[in-house]
């Protein structure tokens, strides 16, 4: 086949990703659960803090990394949301008495009751912490929102009892709204362990990524004096600006703390960096990272790609709303001048389904709801499909369009075609036949009409 020669291999980041978490542990919840929140990965995390006189949690959501690591003699907790600021301050504050008529308020899943506390406006601090906690337990996707979710009609919360759990550990811990730069600041020094974990830019989860600035932090970054732990996504300006730094840069894969997350679609598993300055243990890494997640080489650079193949018309024109496309061919140069051999695009048809299985419009939002995913399939031989040539191996998938709206983008021709988008990092590829490019290893993070 003819095809520019390389020496670079594509390797799809999701491929060097371990599923793993050192075996199943049991997830203990904190007072309240965040929909960004790191309730499954805080006991791994506070094992790798370094030593410290002083901790800070400029991002705390539901702190539990706090709650999970050793007290210290100098403890903080920061978040920009000012009602759960309020929240930690009217819990240090409270008494047996407030504790008493906190529990004699309704802790069932209602949606009526669920409605009624939304539209209220509770003056006294214990009817206005009740409010908080029973609208983040029984919203959709924890986030304090208008939507009850109806998975938790009728069940119990047993909120008060997790405040008396841990409510005696904020005794000692300052707490502080606002900016997360004015509470780095402020502690910051030689003895510090921060554990920062910001709004990941690019996922839609209503906690402030849209208007985080990557830059700025990334300067915060390389301004401490203390050592820091950060968790995020892969979305964004901050992986690049981190995969070019002196910073410990890994890879994780974790389960997603919500079933589903708006904007970051329906995979079971959300990927995640892991940055330090310091050097974790090896202990505490055991069996969350291997060989080749470390992402601190700057020759190894992610990329994004992007790969585009006009939907077969006609394929089956009596089943309606029914559309049938290509996601990815093997053996095609693509944009990068790359291709994906038969097993690679096989590894990627798998792994979509496995870990995503969800449907976007032109890598901007999700519309699961909106299509229905038929078939997914390898072609087994050469054939031909509505006219068009299909060569063995390639990866088919057939869509119904349950949106009225999208179906009428289709037939117009708006929208034309599947498209496999994702991020990628090269590497040298060991002795590359001068005959042969190096190919690359095929995963893809989306599909999008």
């Amino acid at each position: 086949m003819d095809t520019p020669t390389q020496t670079l291999r594509k390797a799809i980041q999701r491929a060097r990703i371990v599923l793993s978490t050192g075996g199943v542990e049991p997830v203990e919840k904190t007072i309240w659960s965040s929909p960004a929140g790191k309730k499954r990965l805080a006991k791994r995390l506070a094992a790798m803090l370094p030593a410290h006189k002083t901790y800070v949690e400029p991002f705390a959501g539901s702190a539990a990394v706090l709650f999970a690591k050793e007290p210290v003699a100098l403890e903080a907790i920061n978040d920009a949301d000012l009602e759960i600021v309020r929240a930690y301050k009217t819990i240090k504050r409270l008494n047996s008495k407030d504790l008493s008529k906190l529990r004699a308020r309704k802790w069932t899943g209602d949606e009526a009751t669920y409605k009624q506390l939304v539209a209220s406006s509770p003056t006294d601090d214990v009817a206005w912490l009740h409010k908080f906690l029973y609208t983040t337990h029984f919203s959709y996707g924890k986030m304090r929102g208008k939507s009850f979710s109806p998975s938790v009609q009728g069940v119990e919360a047993r909120t008060v009892d997790r405040i008396e759990q841990f409510a005696p550990r904020l005794k000692k811990v300052q707490v502080f709204g606002g900016d997360y730069r004015k509470v780095v600041s402020k502690f910051d020094g030689k003895d510090t362990a921060f554990f920062l974990d910001p709004p990941y830019v690019g996922y839609d989860v209503h906690v402030g990524e849209g208007k985080f600035d990557e830059h700025t932090f990334f300067d915060v970054l390389k301004s401490l004096k203390g050592k820091f732990l950060i968790t995020y996504g892969i979305r964004g300006e901050l992986p690049k600006l981190l995969a070019k730094s002196d910073f410990l840069v890994k890879r994780i894969r974790t389960p997603r703390t919500i079933a589903s997350m708006r904007g970051v679609g329906g995979p079971k598993m959300l990927t995640q960096l892991l940055v330090t300055n310091y050097e974790p243990t090896k202990k505490s890494l055991e069996g969350l990272l291997v060989d080749g997640s470390d992402e601190t080489d700057g020759d190894l650079l992610t990329e994004e790609f992007e790969k585009t193949i006009p939907l077969i018309k006609g394929a089956d024109p009596g089943d309606e709303q029914f559309v049938l496309g290509v996601v990815l061919e093997p053996d095609i140069v693509d944009a990068q001048g790359d291709t994906y051999s038969t097993d690679e695009v096989r590894q990627a048809a798998h792994r979509f389904l496995e870990d995503f299985g969800g449907l976007g419009v032109m890598h901007r939002y999700r519309v699961n709801g909106q299509v229905k995913i038929l078939e997914s399939y390898l072609a087994p031989s050469d054939v031909e499909l509505g006219g068009v040539g299909v060569r063995k191996g390639t990866w088919l998938l057939a869509v119904r369009i349950l949106s009225d709206e999208l179906w009428t983008q289709v037939k117009s021709g708006q929208l034309t075609g599947f498209s496999i988008g994702g991020s990628a990092r090269r590497a040298p590829e060991p002795n590359p036949p001068a005959d042969r490019p190096g190919e690359p290893v095929a995963g893809s993070s989306q599909e999008a009409l």
